[in-house]
């Protein structure tokens, strides 16, 4: 039996006990570390947590019964299974959640997955354990990543380099341009639209460590970007508690560059509050690299911010070619 399914079964003593003391509940850890002692209690006997409490309970019932017999789910079609149980789509990604912290692990462990969102193109094949394959080479555009990377048997490439965008729109633009054939080296490009799913993450983590590629990302000159490329390198803050497997340390970060905003002309937007906000989240964060926290506190001296878009002309012949030549990233 697997260990996510033993700790639901110790997870299922414990609340049989609170049982027996007349209080039906759950603990889930409040903080991001699997050591932590500081825990949120959902009831069966409140009735603010009683919704709560039967979805944690529902969820715990089929992800052990996945850990026991095999299989998946997708996170859409557990939600259309019942929806008048979990209510709305947002309650279940949350109960997903609070079950990840309760077994310390990640979702894609669950067995309860979302489709991935992260697009691919380039010199790659995915030969699946199935037998299917997947050559990403042989279509004109973009291919969905697969939904279950666990299900990736192994990636085949003559690529000399994997190049992560933020934004889907700036991936297509870069197709649209024809930047296979004017980046000059043989590259896969990769964009987990904004935020990354864990799907993307995942592939990421295994093209540099299995394949041994480098891997550089660009996103725009702002907090939300650098946040993006920081979930990438370091993972997720809500899931630090499981990131293993699922971050790229080595990743590059290319551009765009706050401290690059003043060279680019137009194309800068003033900072709005939510953006330094954001500035003063990431800034306290421990363990943030020297250069990342220069570079916060460069977009917060200017008080601007830039887009991609604003380089997008000269990006595939230009930007990122030099970047990488010269090693001009952080």
């Amino acid at each position: 039996m697997s260990e996510c399914a033993n700790r639901i079964e110790l997870l299922v003593v414990e609340l049989l006990r609170s049982l027996l003391n007349g209080d039906a509940s759950l603990r889930i850890p409040r903080n991001t570390t699997p050591t932590t002692r500081d825990h949120r209690r959902v009831s069966y006997n409140h009735r603010s947590s009683r919704h709560s409490f039967c979805l944690l309970v529902y969820l715990l019932a089929r992800t052990h019964s996945l850990q026991v017999h095999g299989g998946s789910y997708t996170v859409r079609g557990l939600y259309y299974g019942d929806p008048e149980l979990f209510l709305s789509q947002n309650r279940m990604a949350r109960a997903r959640l609070d079950v990840c912290r309760m077994l310390s692990t990640s979702p894609m462990h669950l067995g309860v997955l979302a489709a991935s969102k992260g697009l691919v193109a380039g010199d790659v094949q995915f030969l699946m354990t199935n037998g299917d394959v997947l050559d990403c080479s042989v279509y004109g555009g973009a291919v969905t990543l697969p939904w279950n990377p666990e299900n990736v048997e192994r990636m085949e490439t003559q690529a000399e380099l994997v190049l992560v965008v933020e934004k889907e729109s700036v991936f297509e633009s870069l197709l649209s341009r024809n930047i296979f054939a004017t980046f000059g080296r043989r590259f896969i490009l990769i964009t987990g639209k904004g935020y990354p799913d864990c799907c993307t993450r995942r592939i990421l983590h295994r093209l540099t460590e299995e394949n041994h590629l480098p891997a550089y990302i660009l996103v725009d000159a702002d907090p939300f970007g650098i946040e993006i490329m920081l979930v990438y390198r370091h993972g997720s803050q809500a899931m630090s508690f499981s990131s293993r497997g699922y971050t790229t340390p080595s990743l590059r970060w290319i551009g765009l560059h706050p401290s690059e905003i003043a060279a680019l002309g137009g194309g800068a937007v003033a900072l709005g509050t939510g953006d330094n906000k954001k500035i003063n989240d990431l800034l306290a964060r421990s363990g943030l690299e020297a250069g990342v926290r220069q570079e916060l506190r460069m977009l917060r001296e200017v008080q601007l911010k830039a887009e991609i878009e604003s380089v997008i002309c000269f990006l595939s012949e230009d930007y990122i070619p030099n970047k990488i030549k010269r090693k001009l990233f952080l």
